[in-house]
């Protein structure tokens, strides 16, 4: 539970807090991320009591993050979590079967994540940056699902994840796209930028429980009908985002009062075009690569080393 690591190459020390190894790397991070970090280690701190989707919800979210792929890319497989938030899909990764899985996080929702896991064997949380990631090359699996949007890099990120794979091994990413999002890279981002990443981390929160408690109501009552009954299926057709908020209003309250927040929380958000999403498997030189839509708001990738 406490202790530290010693690198037998260069003798550097990292601390074991709590149960979780500290490998953090040493240069100060930007002002941007390291407000994103922290707003990202608030929200799922606050939020991991709060958000009870059942497991059901949560697998079917991750197979759907992962798409094509199901609960056999994890069975006996040396697995990556990276940016494992309160650890839901690291604790389902175990559940899968993984020889063993590491879900890592540079931000303090480790903390959660260990919570989340310790009971479970196989499943371990480090402190790290992707950036920088304390890890040989070896993963089988490596899935980092809404991470790298966030970093200062995103592209040095994928890099960075895919030098960790052994020859064979597979990795998932989802990202935001700029396609679905011009109306929010154009409105929203502005304002995300400027006002809400810089309130106080518990008004943003009640002014995300508040948008969130106004959308749930609009989901449930307007999108969830439209879609589910027969006679207002023509309603469907013509309401915006349809796809992105039917989805979302299949969500408990909590979970989309995480959305809202997710989406305000940040002051660093980059959204990438199907192009630059290719690009990026290409220059790592990277086989059978699968680009697809999420909802018509994201991508999901995927490759093999």
């Amino acid at each position: 539970m406490e202790g530290q690591l010693t690198c037998q190459s260069c003798q550097k020390t990292y601390p074991i807090t709590r149960g979780i190894p500290r490998l953090l790397p040493p240069h100060q991070l930007q002002r941007e991320v390291q407000n994103t970090v922290e707003g990202f280690g608030y929200e799922w701190e606050t939020f991991n009591d709060q958000i009870q989707d059942g497991h059901m919800s949560a697998r079917k979210n991750l197979f759907d993050f992962i798409h094509p792929f199901t609960d056999e890319i994890f069975k006996n497989r040396l697995v990556l979590d990276a940016g494992c938030g309160m650890g839901r899909f690291l604790k389902l990764g175990s559940e899968f079967g993984s020889r063993e899985i590491i879900g890592m996080d540079l931000s303090r929702a480790v903390e959660a994540a260990y919570r989340n896991t310790r009971h479970l064997p196989n499943a371990h949380v480090v402190q790290g940056d992707i950036l920088v990631p304390p890890f040989r090359p070896g993963f089988d699996y490596i899935f980092s699902i809404g991470v790298l949007q966030f970093l200062s890099d995103p592209q040095g990120g994928f890099q960075q994840l895919t030098n960790l794979l052994k020859r064979g091994g597979q990795i998932s990413i989802w990202v935001y796209s700029k396609e679905g999002n011009e109306a929010v890279i154009r409105i929203l981002s502005p304002i995300r930028e400027r006002i809400t990443s810089r309130l106080p981390k518990p008004m943003l929160y009640a002014f995300s429980y508040v948008l969130g408690t106004i959308q749930f109501l609009i989901l449930r009552g307007i999108y969830k009908p439209a879609n589910e009954w027969k006679p207002l299926k023509w309603l469907a057709s013509v309401l915006p985002k349809n796809e992105y908020l039917y989805y979302n209003s299949q969500l408990s309250l909590h979970a989309l009062v995480s959305v809202v927040f997710d989406h305000l929380v940040p002051q660093l958000v980059v959204y990438l075009s199907k192009e630059e999403v290719l690009a990026w498997f290409e220059t790592e030189k990277l086989n059978s690569i699968q680009i697809s839509s999420r909802n018509n708001m994201s991508w999901r990738a995927h490759g093999i080393a």
